[in-house]
């Protein structure tokens, strides 16, 4: 995976990237056994309940502002490869469709990520060029991003447009909206130019822009700009999660983990950032051993969600995949009160390894939805699942 000093950066499809314990790489199938919680439920977690929406190999998940949730499911092969299409289903699974299946309107290999555009109206996703030749299937993916361009689609599929236009070997990655849905954010690997081009290949930055409509109603994007937070001049992956109206981001990187320049994709952190003011990005998650990704801010403001490995055996190296497990948690935005949420990966599931990835809150802060991996006995299975809670979050 360090082809092109890259950080694959998702937890996300783990299996298809790094090596079990054993050496193997699991095997992916599309049914298994499904997570739960005991009936009195979690001793001082706020949820009240689990329930599965989707038993296939699932990506990113997106809840709208009306209800309905986008995402991203692996369910097409190309010459032996699993490729990921965008769907849409009901709150509750039901009504699935797909919106890139044969749509003549996009690409037909990876598209994958979705996000919501807070008004409803389109949904922007990671669509592979096929136009940049062949790629390692590992980097084209959504959780990747390399030769991916940013695309908007409607939620009904009749109409999309292509945002961005990725040079091979470039990527963007985790594309995110304002609340007002006027900017979006998203980490991106740019060629580097000039001399410094000598010494690196290239590099991972966070892009903002301003998310616009044209006068015929067609989305485009305008005033770019490219930031780098931290030391410029280390090779450092950022994977954005939050946006706020007021230019707020949080993201996970590895900056400044002790690991950063040792090896790629040992732990992540969560940071909060605001590059119009003059700070320094924030660290909100201090255990720079641990893997921290995936961040989630609740309707409300007062709550994040994020995955995390911290409590968990987790073993910070290059084959960081192989004992990689984490749970949902919550934080406020400042990082205090840290919360527990779920335990899926307990003494109540032996020898099952458990990898929450992306998650996302419905309208009100009552649920959470989130994809999850489970590997046991050298299979990975996967499932997309709603995660309640006791009070609004």
């Amino acid at each position: 995976m360090l082809a092109i000093v890259v950080l694959a950066g998702c937890a996300h499809r783990l299996q298809e990237t790094n090596t079990s314990t054993s050496g193997q790489t699991p095997s992916i199938s599309s049914a298994g056994e499904q997570l739960s919680m005991p009936a009195g439920g979690w001793p001082g977690s706020p949820v009240s309940g689990v329930r599965t929406l989707v038993s296939k190999y699932a990506g990113r998940v997106s809840w709208s502002p009306e209800g309905q949730i986008a995402y991203g499911l692996f369910d097409h092969m190309i010459d032996g490869t699993r490729y990921a299409d965008i769907y849409v289903m009901n709150a509750d699974g039901t009504g699935a469709h797909c919106l890139t299946c044969n749509n003549p309107h996009v690409p037909h290999l990876s598209n994958d990520v979705p996000v919501w555009d807070p008004s409803g109206r389109f949904i922007v996703f990671e669509g592979q060029n096929p136009g940049l030749g062949p790629i390692s299937p590992h980097l084209s993916q959504g959780g990747a991003g390399f030769n991916n361009n940013l695309w908007a689609i409607t939620p009904d599929g009749s109409h999309a447009w292509q945002l961005t236009n990725v040079l091979r070997g470039e990527a963007v990655l985790h594309p995110q909206f304002s609340p007002d849905g006027h900017e979006l954010v998203w980490a991106a690997y740019d060629h580097l130019q000039g001399i410094r081009r000598l010494f690196h290949r290239g590099q991972w930055d966070i892009h903002t822009a301003r998310f616009a409509l044209n006068a015929t109603g067609q989305p485009y994007l305008t005033d770019e700009h490219v930031y780098r937070p931290g030391n410029a001049l280390v090779t450092t992956f950022y994977e954005t999660h939050v946006v706020s109206n007021s230019g707020t981001i949080i993201f996970s990187s590895n900056m400044d983990s002790k690991f950063q320049s040792s090896c790629n994709g040992c732990a992540l952190g969560i940071w909060r950032w605001n590059p119009n003011r003059s700070s320094l990005p924030v660290l909100l998650t201090p255990d720079t051993s641990a893997w921290n990704e995936h961040a989630a801010l609740s309707p409300s403001g007062r709550h994040i969600a994020w995955i995390t490995s911290q409590g968990e055996r987790f073993i910070p190296n290059r084959h960081w995949g192989a004992t990689l497990q984490t749970d949902w948690w919550l934080m406020r935005p400042n990082g205090t009160h840290a919360l527990r949420a779920t335990y899926f990966n307990s003494s109540n599931n032996p020898g099952l390894r458990v990898i929450c990835a992306e998650s996302s809150w419905n309208a009100t802060g009552t649920a959470l939805v989130g994809t999850v991996d489970l590997i046991h006995a050298g299979a990975a299975t996967s499932e997309i699942v709603v995660i309640t809670f006791r009070t609004p979050q």
